[in-house]
C-alpha cells in the first residue's frame, strides 16, 4: 500500500481496530465455500476478542466483496471511523491473523504486501510503442499504442543497385525519427503519470535506440529487457517474469541500502542509528525516526503472526507511519537488533537512560 495514502487515513482514524490478514483466494471450484469458512473463523475470533457488534457487522459487510480470480491474500483494517486498509496481499496467509486492539496491526502490510512500485511498460519496435501502466499488483490499468511512422519503412532489394544508397539512407532517417518521437512521447507520459520505473521491452535495436534518446531524469528510471515486444508471438509470460525480477531486485536493494546506512551510522557512534524498543519509542514520540527497521523471520512464503502482545510494536509502527517514516522489513537472520527493531534517525538519538 502507498504509505502516503496510509498516513492520510491514519491521521483521521479512530479506534479500536479490527486488523485481519486472511486467504481470500478464488482459484478452485469450491473456493466460495472455503472463503465462507475463512471469514466465519475471522468473525468468531473477533467476537472472542470482545470486538463490538457494530465493528463485527462492518467487517462482515466488507467480507462479502467478491474477490478477483486467483490466489491471493487480503488485508483489512477497520476502525470506528471507517476502513483504513483494504488491500490485496501477494502472499496468502496459511491461517487468518486477526487482531482487535486499540492500535491497528500494520506490520504484515510491509512484510507481505505488494511492493510500492508502479510501472510504465513500453513495448517497442522501430515503428512505435505500446504502453501499459501497471499498478503494484501487476494489473494493467491503462493502455496506449503509438505508431510513429510518417511513411512505410522498407529496405531496398539487393538487386536495386542504383537506388540502394538513397533508399537505405531514407530508411535509416525514418527509423531514427521514430526513435526520437518515441523517446519524446515516453518522456511526456513518464512525467504525467510518475511511475516508479519505466521498463522498455522489445527488439534490441529499438530498445537501445530509444533509451539513448531519453532525457536523464527518465533514463534514471529505465530498465531494458529483451522479453516481450510488439511482434506477434511475443512471450509475455517471460516478460512478466522479467518485470517481477526487476521489482524484487529493487526491493532487495532498498533493504540492503537501509541496512548499510544503519551499519555505517552505528560504526560512527553518531547517534543516528539505534536499536531496541525503548529508545526507538522515545524517538518516534519526538518525530525523530527517518527509517524504521523491523526484523522478521526469514520465511518468505507465509506470514508469521507476531508472538504475544504486539500493542507496543503496533503503536510504534503506526506512529512512525504517521510521522512520515519509511518502514522496512528485513530478515531476522541478517541483523542483530535488540527487540527486533532498529532505526535510522533524523537527528542524534535522545538520551533515555534516565527516563
Amino acid at each position: 500500500m502507498n504509505t502516503a495514502t496510509l498516513k492520510k487515513r491514519l491521521d483521521s482514524a479512530r479506534g479500536p481496530f479490527a486488523s485481519i490478514y486472511v486467504d481470500d483466494s478464488k482459484n478452485t471450484e469450491d473456493s466460495g465455500k472455503a472463503r465462507e469458512l475463512q471469514w466465519r473463523t475471522v468473525l468468531d475470533e473477533l467476537r472472542k476478542q470482545e470486538a463490538p457488534d457494530e465493528l463485527v457487522a462492518r467487517v462482515l459487510d466488507l467480507a462479502d466483496r467478491k474477490p478477483p480470480i486467483g490466489s491471493r491474500g487480503r488485508a483489512l483494517v477497520v476502525g470506528e471511523s471507517g476502513v483504513i486498509v483494504d488491500e490485496e496481499l501477494p502472499v496468502v496467509p496459511a491461517l487468518p491473523d486477526v487482531r482487535f486492539s486499540v492500535m491497528p496491526h500494520l506490520l504484515p502490510l510491509f512484510e507481505f504486501g505488494a511492493p510500492e512500485h508502479t510501472i510504465l511498460l513500453a513495448e517497442v519496435d522501430r515503428t512505435g510503442v505500446d504502453v501499459s501502466f501497471i499498478d503494484e499488483y501487476g494489473r494493467a490499468l491503462d493502455f496506449d499504442s503509438e505508431d510513429m511512422d510518417r511513411h512505410p519503412i522498407h529496405k531496398a532489394n539487393v538487386g536495386d543497385r542504383f537506388s540502394w544508397a538513397h533508399v537505405e539512407e531514407r530508411t535509416e532517417e525514418m527509423i531514427d525519427r521514430n526513435y526520437r518521437d518515441t523517446a519524446t512521447y515516453l518522456a511526456r507520459v513518464v512525467r504525467q503519470v510518475s511511475p516508479s520505473m519505466l521498463v522498455i521491452s522489445g527488439e534490441v535495436q529499438a530498445r537501445t535506440g530509444i533509451e539513448r534518446l531519453l532525457p536523464d531524469d527518465v533514463k534514471k528510471l529505465t530498465h531494458a529487457v529483451p522479453e516481450g515486444g510488439r511482434a506477434d508471438g511475443a512471450d509475455h509470460a517471460r516478460l512478466a517474469d522479467a518485470i517481477n525480477e526487476i521489482v524484487q531486485q529493487r526491493r532487495t536493494e532498498k533493504v540492503a541500502e537501509a541496512l548499510e546506512r544503519f551499519r555505517i551510522e552505528s560504526g560512527r557512534a553518531s547517534g543516528f542509528a539505534v536499536d531496541g524498543m525503548r529508545i526507538i519509542a522515545a524517538n518516534v514520540q519526538q518525530a525523530n525516526v527517518d527509517t524504521l527497521l523491523v526484523a522478521r523471520p526469514s520465511d518468505e512464503t507465509q506470514p508469521a503472526p507476531v508472538d504475544g502482545d504486539s500493542r507496543e510494536e503496533d503503536a510504534v509502527i503506526a506512529a512512525a507511519i504517521h510521522q512520515g517514516s519509511d518502514v522496512i522489513v528485513c530478515k531476522k537472520d541478517d541483523v542483530k537488533f535488540r527487540d527486533g527493531f532498529g532505526a535510522i534517525l533524523r537527528a542524534p538519538a535522545l538520551d533515555v537512560s534516565d527516563q
